[in-house]
């Protein structure tokens, strides 16, 4: 009795020690053969969260983190084999962060660091794509992912950012894309379509714009912006074109360049302020340098 009594005491003790988050909620349901669903919210600045991951299929694997998080969600959704989903939430409030995938081999993560009201969304269907989406230190963010085909990746950064967005659509396959953005208000989008295309899209300072469509393949196209409320967009149909757009100074730049045909060049590049630059080439092999 000496015994347990001493036991007793050791577990109240070891009790007495945690301090549990309060009024998360965990959701999981899992249908099939060998999946794994993991969520952590034993962080005790975990408050008012929710996490629910759904698992369809065979070895599927989900991991859900909130630490030091308020009134934030979670949803992982996988639907096939062999796909990997992570989201990690920590130390904000309000984020949405929502995963869906439906083949196999697929994976995506999503990391919501010191945010706030903030979206990441990640929608990949085929086979073996890659996404991920970083939120760090920033309020009122949205970026979004989807991908439909074969071995796509594609990355979105927002760091110490506020009321920006950014949106990847691809299909096909082999397609790589990545925005980054550092400021406010701004606006990124990229739409690929074909295979082997690429496309990056830089942005630091404020109310930036950019856009870049790419139909083809072995497209590349890259938009640089700095300062601001400058505009920029590519256009790419066809195969191996290139289109650079480098934008300087204290803003207010258009840039626009469409490119038809095949194995062309047009490269633009605007300091100071207020410049506007259009390039069109239809055919192959023309090569375009702007600078202003």
């Amino acid at each position: 009795m000496k015994y347990l009594a001493h036991v007793s005491a050791a577990v109240m003790f070891a009790i007495s020690g945690i301090t549990w988050a309060d009024a998360n909620t965990a959701i999981v349901t899992q249908t099939g053969v060998g999946n794994t669903a993991n969520v952590d919210q034993t962080d005790a600045g975990a408050i008012g969260n929710l996490i629910q991951q759904t698992q369809t299929g065979f070895f599927n694997e989900a991991n859900a983190t909130q630490a030091g998080e308020t009134d934030s969600a979670i949803y992982q959704v996988q639907t096939g084999g062999l796909n990997d989903a992570y989201s990690l939430q920590s130390n904000g409030s309000n984020n949405l962060a929502e995963i869906q995938q439906q083949g196999f081999a697929n994976s995506a993560s999503t990391f919501q660091l010191g945010s706030s009201n903030s979206t990441a969304v990640i929608v990949q269907q085929g086979i073996n794509n890659d996404a991920r989406v970083d939120q760090v230190a920033g309020t009122d963010n949205v970026a979004v992912i989807q991908q439909s085909g074969l071995v796509h990746n594609a990355y979105i950064g927002q760091f110490f950012s506020a009321n920006s967005e950014a949106y990847i659509f691809q299909d096909g396959i082999g397609n790589e894309s990545a925005i980054l953005q550092g400021g406010v208000g701004h606006s990124a989008s990229v739409t690929q379509s074909g295979a082997g295309n690429s496309a990056n899209v830089l942005q630091a300072g404020f109310f930036n714009e950019a856009d870049i469509s790419q139909s083809g393949f072995g497209n590349d196209a890259l938009i640089t912006q700095f300062g601001w409320f400058n505009a920029a967009s590519v256009t790419q149909d066809g195969f191996l074109n290139n289109a650079n757009i480098l934008q300087l100074g204290l803003g207010g730049h258009t840039a626009i360049v469409t490119q038809i045909g095949a194995a062309n060049n047009a490269n633009v590049v605007q300091n100071g302020l207020s410049e506007t630059a259009i390039v069109t080439q239809i055919g192959v092999g023309n090569n375009a340098v702007v600078l202003q």
